[in-house]
């Protein structure tokens, strides 16, 4: 309950600072009846996917096989959270950049038919798509042993990050946040049409990985440059399931 109210709070505010300071100018409910009816058909296979995910025989097998258990068990649990989400950020570069390649680009090309974007776009997403970017999480959270009560505080983490990502809210800071976490400004360039700007900023919360692989880029000319692919609702079903 704690969870849904606290995400609830969130979206409040980001939609409230996308309409006092945004990043460009467009009216949001003309995007929002296309992402509901999408994100509602998705979301109904991610819950079908977090339910396989968060499954008893999932989590111990990974347990088993993963845990650095007791050998890490000295270290403060919010140290070990704080590893978990580095290491599955990581994790999420890698699988991201893959899902960039022609033998993954079907699971993840629905995401990228959003032209305009906005916090609740962020979920227009398919259901292959969903299992790859959760993985890595899930992986880094099993091998720092963190207790399953704590999972609710990495799914409140993970939302807020997508819906933070894909805001549209101009921020004073966001070139000197961008140097540490991934802003919506650096992350929209990752959505425009260019060729020379396709393969680029690939993070999901932590920006070092881009910047170490010199796949980072920012400048705020970029900002209105045309993005997303045309949505082909004859393909809309294959997309959905990412295949």
């Amino acid at each position: 309950m704690y969870q849904f109210i606290a995400i609830f709070i969130i979206v409040a505010l980001i939609h409230f600072y996308e309409s006092i300071s945004p990043l460009e100018k467009f009216k949001r409910i003309k995007n929002l009846k296309t992402d509901f009816i999408l994100i509602i058909f998705s979301s109904c296979l991610v819950l079908i996917i977090n339910n396989l995910l968060l499954s008893d025989i999932v989590l111990s097998t990974l347990n088993n096989f993963i845990s650095f258990r007791e050998k890490i068990n000295f270290i403060p649990l919010w140290i070990k959270f704080a590893l978990s989400l580095v290491v599955g950020d990581f994790g999420y570069y890698v699988f991201h950049r893959l899902m960039h390649k022609p033998y993954l680009w079907r699971a993840h090309q629905l995401h990228h038919s959003t032209k305009k974007i906005y916090w609740f776009s962020g979920l227009r997403t398919s259901l292959i798509n969903s299992l790859i970017v959760r993985l890595p999480y899930l992986i880094s959270f099993q091998m720092f042993n963190i207790p399953f009560e704590e999972f609710y505080i990495y799914g409140i983490i993970l939302v807020t990050v997508n819906f933070w990502v894909h805001s549209n809210i101009n921020t004073r800071f966001d070139k000197i946040l961008s140097f540490a976490i991934i802003t919506p400004r650096f992350h929209r360039i990752h959505h425009v049409n260019e060729k020379n700007l396709s393969g680029k900023n690939f993070g999901n919360i932590f920006s070092i990985w881009d910047f170490i692989f010199k796949t980072a880029e920012y400048n705020e000319k970029h900002d209105n440059l045309n993005k997303g692919e045309d949505l082909q609702w004859k393909k809309v079903p294959r997309q959905i399931i990412g295949i």
